[in-house]
């Protein structure tokens, strides 16, 4: 037997293609060196070890009907047969640096020996008669097929003959009116690519609007062209170059005549994790279980959780473990915690909580009504009460944190009203994370494990009892040391952007208790460039005496919060590094009443909003050390009212 020539396998059940595919990969991928030679050495032993095995159990022995086949191809044998990417499989993803790799690998084995094969590994098709649907490896037949195009490019440019490229890029056939057109060798189905690939073969510019599977698709043709042109000036060099990539590069062509099979086989070339994202093998796992017939309608669901992760530039990976950990019990995990490299093996051994299989639409339904969640407590709006905490939550801990969105999954049965002082409950969960530098890891696991109950909660009054129970102790273990965190906390200990958030928060809770109100509803207003972070104490000071420090305290106490305040940029301009007695006048003129109030507090009548206000307040005539440590005091104490958990 050659290994070169098309073999059919016998072997039918899932776990005789496991068996089948351990030895292709194994045996096969690895044989880099001397390729050619070793064809029939393998092949023999494929077919002795695999196919004719006395020791396999009776379920892996072979059967007498076949239904899958291997060919080893060269691309310019690959390119003579005609490819589909249906509708429902993944779009070109590959970006600048899959492509550069792929080039690099093949200039690496023309440059080390252009007589020796080079092996590319393996594709999975659907045989429907007239072409192959892939089923895995349609990032790598793309990018050939583009490469194909930017040689025929670069040799219409030269004067050069095309006419083998072209044969390989597509072929004459008749339409259903009898005119004869070109039909592609490789046809995407999913939106707008088919017609992309038709404009970088036919050598048009790029679209103004396209879709980003599009702008991938031109940017590989440039990314190729510009590699091409760059590693190969002289034609001629080009030329040698080709006939090693069409004669010299090889892969395994997997064929089946039953679309189960090929995505079967697809499962078990990528469950151990080369590289494919887990997203994509759960969603081979959902449509393995629905008929062909369905996929259509599967595909259009599927496509609406991608997008929608698209649109706000989510990592599809981030959600499907908040999604997991928030829907189902990981508790068979290390501290609850679902690692991205253990999706795909969870799930495999979690139908029984998902029901996947048995239920496929349902599930796929559930991560999008997940995914509709996600997007709105990412994207958070001004319509939906509770999300101006939401919106906070990333001026306190940054852009990237993503940890309490775990919860916020969870609490999808929670009614409005509950689910409403919940996000303000998170928000002030994540703020003593940030005070009390609990670790990410801690943190992570904490919220995993409160989302086993946060699943269950519906009212107010279930989460009232989980807030005490729960989520208070958890807190106050973690606040141990909080009060003197806070009173050393200044721009020398946190960021910028967090401190001013504080700041802003604590000032506008002061300005809405003057006006009579206990909530804050947006901090736009305190945080926007317009509104800058003021040392009372100058930063540059020529007389620190003046202050009582001296240089060493100085450069302590002069970013601690209480030397800080907000201060509009329009005054803050005019009031530069003067003393304190010339600035507590400009001050006075600031519409933050923190900052209005640091010299003098403003008294109107008795029990008036402003004077309960000012119960909390105090006022400095000087300004030294030890105001700077009363203010932070104070601080102190309006940050526990602000964010107590209650």
């Amino acid at each position: 037997m050659i290994f070169g020539d098309e073999q059919e396998l016998p072997c039918h059940s899932a776990e005789q293609l496991l068996f089948w595919q351990k030895c292709v990969h194994e045996k096969l991928c690895f044989t880099l060196v001397n390729w050619e030679t070793n064809l029939e050495k393998y092949g023999a032993f494929l077919y002795n070890d695999v196919c004719t095995h006395t020791d396999l159990p009776e379920r892996m022995k072979p059967m007498a009907d076949t239904h899958i086949k291997y060919n080893d191809h060269s691309i310019n044998s690959a390119f003579k047969n005609h490819y589909i990417v249906p509708d429902y499989q993944r779009e070109y993803v590959w970006k600048d640096e899959q492509v550069e790799q792929l080039l690099a690998d093949l200039l690496d084995a023309y440059n080390t020996d252009s007589q020796k094969a080079y092996f590319l590994g393996t594709i999975v098709t659907y045989d429907s008669g007239s072409q192959f649907e892939l089923i895995d490896g349609q990032q790598r037949l793309t990018t050939f097929f583009i490469l194909l195009c930017a040689i025929k490019k670069i040799y219409i440019d030269h004067g050069e003959q095309t006419s083998v490229i072209e044969n390989l890029i597509y072929s004459p056939t008749m339409n259903s009116e009898g005119d004869v057109i070109n039909l592609y060798h490789l046809q995407l189905q999913y939106e707008d690519a088919g017609n992309c690939l038709e404009l970088i073969e036919k050598g048009q510019e790029r679209p103004n609007y396209i879709t980003q599977s599009g702008e991938r698709l031109f940017d590989a043709f440039k990314t190729i062209q510009d590699f091409l042109q760059e590693q190969f000036p002289q034609i001629a060099d080009l030329k040698k170059f080709v006939v090693f990539l069409l004669n010299k590069t090889s892969f395994i062509r997997i064929e089946t005549y039953d679309i189960s099979d090929a995505l079967k086989i697809f499962e078990t070339i990528n469950q151990r994790g080369k590289g494919l994202d887990p997203m994509d093998l759960l969603k081979n796992m959902v449509f393995r279980q629905v008929d062909r017939s369905k996929f259509k309608e599967l595909n259009m669901n599927w496509k609406s959780i991608t997008r929608s992760l698209e649109k706000i530039d989510e990592k599809p990976l981030r959600f499907l473990r908040y999604f997991i950990m928030a829907n189902y019990d990981t508790s068979s995990e290390k501290d609850g915690i679902l690692r991205e490299d253990q999706i795909y093996t969870w799930l495999s051994n979690n139908n029984v909580q998902c029901h996947y299989q048995e239920a496929p639409f349902q599930f796929v339904q559930k991560m999008a009504q997940n995914v509709e969640l996600y997007v709105k407590c990412r994207m958070p709006d001004d319509a939906s009460e509770g999300n101006v905490h939401l919106k906070n939550i990333p001026l306190l801990a940054g852009k990237s944190y993503k940890l309490h969105l775990m919860l916020l999954l969870a609490a999808s049965n929670m009614n409005s009203e509950a689910f409403a002082k919940f996000k303000s409950i998170l928000e002030s969960v994540v703020y003593y994370t940030v005070i009390d530098k609990i670790a990410t890891n801690i943190t992570e696991r904490t919220f995993a494990l409160w989302c086993r109950d946060v699943r269950n909660i519906i009212t107010v009054e279930d989460l009232d009892c989980f807030v005490k129970n729960t989520i208070i102790p958890t807190v106050n273990d973690w606040k141990l040391d909080n009060k003197s965190n806070f009173l050393r906390l200044g721009l020398n200990s946190m960021q910028q952007y967090r401190i001013k958030f504080i700041l802003g928060k604590i000032t506008a809770y002061v300005d809405a208790l003057k006006l009579g109100k206990t909530t804050v509803e947006d901090l736009t207003t305190y945080t926007e460039t317009a509104v800058e972070i003021e040392h009372i104490m100058p930063q540059t000071c020529t007389d620190k005496e003046l202050y009582g420090m001296d240089e060493e305290e100085f450069s302590v106490y002069i970013n601690r919060l209480g030397n800080l305040t907000l201060l509009e940029n329009t005054i803050n301009r005019s009031i530069q590094n003067d003393v304190y007695a010339n600035k507590a006048t400009y001050y006075k003129q600031s519409k933050f009443y923190i900052t209005s109030s640091i010299s003098e507090l403003v008294n109107l009548g008795q029990d008036t909003a402003i004077n309960r206000t000012n119960s909390l307040l105090s006022s400095w005539s000087d300004w030294n050390k030890q105001a700077i440590e009363e203010r932070q005091e104070m601080f102190y104490r309006l940050s526990e009212m602000i964010w107590e958990l209650r």
